[in-house]
């Protein structure tokens, strides 16, 4: 009977519980896209600091006033002369090290992301250096000629032919800084840090850029991964102006780098969660007041407490859960239309499963002092002007 109470009442305010119905799922949709940005942050990290593995990166360091240093750094600036030596220390497989030069193109479409668009001058033949283990999706890895390029997934988009949504192939020209090249290579999807690379033979970006004889960074593969820290401590030791990262360093160093983003988007949840509770919480409370001849009655009759705290309980869990079943459609709409889906549908409906407990946790908080309310409702003093 109580329940059959509780649903009515939700029932008969149709428009009411409709409305709190959609704010809490705009609510919950809100929370899985902040879910699902940080997510993709953490994604590409991992993505990027994999292709790191077995490799000491060395570029010059620069003063701080937050987390963490640019990993790549566009300000680092190494002599050519410093690098040869710098490839030259022992344990070092030169065939997969190589000088560097960063240059961004574009700006970053987020904060503490990776330029959209990359330059990076390599030398030829030691592309594997940069890539790591990153595969090729259409041509050759190999830079063949001065005008050669290699291009990511977003690159290949970005400098697509006029008027139409194609990438470029293996094959086809492109203009850069003025410059025509020829398209070698397209990379597989990966992190952003690859899939915006312009990736150019050294001699042929220094030129374009004008950056003679400097190079922006080495990246060294040891011959066996156990010589990765050995060739760290001998860089810093012989070159003690610049930085070593190792694979284990630039995973540290990105992630103390977002960890304000991650401190943003947990506050952001968290207000989220907040003001859905305080949402529920005012409409059920209304409901209760509305409710109080009723309640008086049951409990006249002898309904117990508990009961009357199960059935408040119900229409805030009901709410809260209906809220949270409807974001689902709307944060996969939302997450292909709006934030270019930054996670699969299969990943969305992984975050949405967990966040279904937190519903019913709302549902519950929310709960709680209209629940107080109504089981200390006196019958005599509800029924006396009945």
């Amino acid at each position: 009977m109580l329940l059959d109470l509780a649903i009515k009442t939700i029932w008969r305010r149709k428009l009411r519980s409709l409305l709190t119905i959609l704010g809490v799922a705009v609510a919950i949709q809100l929370y899985l896209m902040m879910n699902g940005i940080m997510s993709y942050y953490d994604q590409d990290i991992q993505r990027q600091v994999s292709a790191f593995a077995g490799k000491v990166f060395i570029q010059r360091p620069m003063e701080t006033i937050d987390a963490g240093e640019d990993f790549p750094s566009m300000n680092s600036s190494i002599g050519m002369e410093t690098a040869s030596s710098i490839l030259s220390l022992d344990g070092v497989d030169r065939n997969t090290s190589s000088s560097v030069l960063f240059i961004a193109l574009a700006s970053a479409s987020a904060p503490n992301m990776p330029p959209a668009l990359l330059a990076v001058g390599i030398e030829p033949g030691h592309e594997k250096a940069f890539l790591g283990g990153i595969e090729i999706e259409a041509g050759s890895i190999d830079l063949s000629g001065s005008n050669s390029v290699i291009l990511g997934e977003n690159a290949a988009y970005y400098y697509g032919n006029p008027g139409s949504e194609e990438p470029l192939e293996p094959g086809d020209s492109v203009s850069i800084q003025g410059k025509d090249f020829n398209v070698v290579g397209v990379l597989k999807t990966a992190s952003n840090l690859y899939s915006g690379a312009v990736i150019m033979p050294l001699e042929t970006a220094q030129d374009l850029f004008d950056y003679p004889d400097t190079v922006s960074a080495v990246i060294l593969t040891a011959t066996r991964l156990e010589k990765v820290g050995s060739i760290k401590v001998a860089v810093q030791e012989k070159f003690p102006e610049l930085k070593a990262f190792n694979q284990g360093d630039i995973a540290e160093n990105a992630n103390n780098i977002i960890a304000m983003q991650r401190y943003f988007f947990k506050m952001i949840n968290n207000s989220v969660i907040l003001a859905t509770v305080m949402v529920i919480t005012i409409v059920v409370m209304v409901t209760v007041m509305e409710q109080r001849k009723e309640i008086g009655t049951l409990r006249a009759i002898g309904a117990k407490r508990g009961r009357i705290f199960s059935m408040v309980v119900g229409q805030s869990v009901f709410l809260s859960v209906i809220g949270g079943v409807l974001a689902l459609p709307i944060s996969i709409v939302t997450n292909n239309v709006l934030v270019k889906a930054l996670l699969s549908a299969a990943e969305t409906l992984t975050v949405w499963l967990i966040t279904m407990g937190a519903c019913i946790l709302i549902g519950i908080l929310a709960s709680l002092l209209p629940a107080w309310l109504a089981i200390h409702v006196d019958p005599l003093e509800a029924l006396k002007f009945e």
